[in-house]
């Protein structure tokens, strides 16, 4: 099992963790397809939630969980800054994607904007927990680490909203629409 970790405008990081063979993923991903690397899907559907010092708009999440939606991707539901299980605390929120304020203690390049931390097992492929960690939020930000929560590499094509450099990004949305089963 692994853990992947995402920097936004930036290069990419990795975290490691305390048990288990961790891998991180690469510097750069070559533009050799049309489409960006997925490592891994969700089995269960999972719910995002914003916690309560995260530094997002109830419309900004909305509409980045929307624009996933309409790409093929299902969310259980969206909890905005309610968290009942508690699972903003949580090292390891099983089903969820964890949307934080970035604080002391998460190392993230002076540049990036968000980073994301996503656990894959790698003998099934799937997903169990995400966590993304915002300093600021700006246009494509949100969408682009869900991106992440949901297995994709960054795909180094201008204008593509999983680009690693954010002003190099944009709204192109080719070859993430979800694959049918």
């Amino acid at each position: 099992m692994y853990i992947i970790c995402f920097g936004l405008f930036t290069g990419l990081a990795s975290s490691p963790a305390s048990a288990g063979d961790y891998v991180s993923n690469f510097t750069r991903i070559p533009l050799v397809e049309s489409r960006p690397p997925q490592v891994g899907t969700w089995k269960l559907t999972p719910t995002v939630i914003v916690c309560q010092y995260a530094p997002v708009e109830r419309q900004e999440i909305d509409k980045a969980v929307d624009f996933w939606e309409k790409l093929g991707y299902r969310f259980y539901r969206t909890q905005y800054k309610h968290d009942p299980l508690d699972k903003c605390r949580s090292k390891s929120p099983r089903g969820y994607i964890v949307i934080h304020l970035r604080t002391v203690g998460v190392k993230m390049e002076e540049t990036s904007l968000a980073q994301t931390h996503f656990f894959v097992d790698n003998q099934t492929g799937e997903i169990d927990w995400a966590i993304i960690y915002i300093k600021e939020v700006r246009e494509t930000v949100l969408e682009h680490e869900i991106g992440h929560a949901l297995g994709f590499l960054h795909f180094n094509k201008i204008n593509h909203l999983m680009n690693e450099k954010w002003t190099m990004g944009g709204w192109d949305k080719e070859g993430l629409k979800r694959k049918q089963r």
